[in-house]
């Protein structure tokens, strides 16, 4: 699946889309992909997104995970750090970060997402993207499957600088 057709599919996840909403491609740098959203309610929404290089284990099969940081500016929200696994997590586990094999931080999840507990460890974790090479992901799915992702920060300070310069 190309990671616009995700992008995409994350849009509607996030906020209710109708067909009138414009979506532009800010830039694609790399492993990442920013994109800007203005919605019927005159929310502008920008945000940026990657898809893994590396699943494990390779046996499962694990839908289409993806990676966002969003800025929502109305709702003065900068940096919200998103995990989409493609589905459900064990009830009340964590998703452990790890950004170049360093243990950064913990993730709350509900149904099929992982979210920072609030934007002061939204912002470490963007800080730390910033100067990494690759983020991990270590979750357990509702059946007890321990997975793992691993992205690309390739790109990823370009497509920050994007959104952020589009939702000032």
């Amino acid at each position: 699946m190309s990671r616009s057709i995700v992008a995409i599919s994350f849009v509607l996840l996030m906020t209710s889309v109708s067909k009138a909403d414009s979506r532009q491609l800010l830039s694609s740098n790399r492993d990442w992909d920013a994109f800007k959203l203005s919605t019927d309610a005159g929310e502008t929404v920008c945000y940026m997104i990657s898809v893994p290089k590396d699943k494990s284990p390779k046996s499962l099969r694990h839908g289409n995970p993806f990676i966002t940081v969003t800025h929502k500016p109305a709702r003065e929200i900068k940096n919200e750090f998103n995990f989409i696994a493609g589905y459900k997590f064990q009830r009340g586990s964590a998703v452990n970060v790890s950004i170049d094999r360093q243990r950064k931080e913990d993730l709350f999840t509900e149904e099929d997402g992982a979210w920072a507990y609030d934007p002061k460890q939204d912002a470490a974790i963007v800080a730390a993207m910033k100067r990494g090479n690759s983020i991990t992901l270590a979750a357990k799915s509702s059946r007890g499957n321990a997975t793992s992702y691993r992205f690309s920060l390739a790109g990823f300070t370009a497509a920050h600088n994007a959104i952020t310069s589009a939702c000032r």
